[in-house]
């Protein structure tokens, strides 16, 4: 049968002689040596080289391809067992990698209007969010059904994102906000400490601002100039209102900037 030294041999298998030397010391492949000590690769070894990529890029781990390729006994229903979880694992890490995709493509149209001026608005109906307090002023809320969430919401971030809910009184609970439709799409667990926030008429403010501007609002949030705003088109707020963070650090000429939005129901009629 044929033989190659190593160093063809990887090209022609399109693999660095070191991956070669790898796979040799974990026993996958058995090269046979010249008396000088020279490697040599027998045809056949490439078909084992081939199934070792196979299951690796599977994700079997080393140990269970040595295993598997040294015949011991796998059963057929464990292996498929192992690449079925193996699987479900790659969907969901691709899931996320397609909700971030989407999710930034999104962003890259939201601030198109914000290139040339610092802010913008609109009026439409809100989508249906989920909203998971996590801290009121600057204390953490303390509700176990909170950190029951906690972890799996912040796996999804920046899909999932910062944001702030200003009451009629100017209570501040900071959260964390996804849309109804992605939440449920990325198999988010809720529960009861989980605010559904209906579909409402609301009054988008569009802002850039510098990270300063931003931090504090002072002591009463609708002095804010959006309400001078919606005062000038005699538009009334009905309620308690979010101001979500859509990008929250971005650096243009040194100055720490963030994009983000007021979503601020209207009272019903408008005016």
């Amino acid at each position: 049968m044929r033989q190659y030294r190593i160093g063809d041999f990887a090209k022609y298998m399109g693999v660095t002689p070191d991956l070669l030397k790898h796979y040799e010391e974990l026993g996958l492949i058995s090269p046979q040596r010249s008396g000088s000590g020279y490697r040599y690769y027998p045809f056949h070894t490439a078909s084992v080289l081939i199934e070792s990529i196979r299951l690796r890029n599977y994700g079997m781990t080393l140990r269970e391809i040595q295993e598997i390729l040294a015949e011991k006994s796998v059963p057929t229903s464990k292996m498929e067992k192992r690449l079925d979880e193996n699987m479900e694992v790659l969907r969901l890490e691709n899931q996320l990698n397609q909700a971030l995709l989407e999710d930034y493509d999104e962003f890259l149209d939201w601030k198109r209007p914000l290139e040339e001026r610092a802010e913008d608005w609109s009026i439409r109906w809100s989508r249906p969010t989920c909203f998971l307090p996590h801290s009121r002023g600057d204390e953490f809320i303390d509700d176990p059904r909170i950190y029951e969430l906690l972890k799996d919401w912040l796996s999804y971030v920046p899909i999932v994102k910062s944001s702030l809910y200003v009451g009629e009184e100017g209570e501040k609970i900071w959260g964390l906000a996804v849309d109804e439709a992605k939440l449920k799409r990325l198999h988010l667990p809720v529960n009861d400490v989980v605010v559904q926030i209906r579909s409402h008429k609301m009054f988008y403010y569009q802002f850039r601002g510098e990270l300063s501007m931003m931090a504090d609002e002072g002591s009463d949030p609708k002095l804010h100039p959006v309400f001078s705003l919606m005062a000038s088109m005699n538009l009334q707020h009905g309620g308690g209102y979010y101001r979500t963070l859509v990008m929250p650090c971005s650096w243009e000429k040194g100055i720490r900037y963030q994009y983000g939005f007021y979503a601020i129901p209207l009272k019903e009629g408008g005016a």
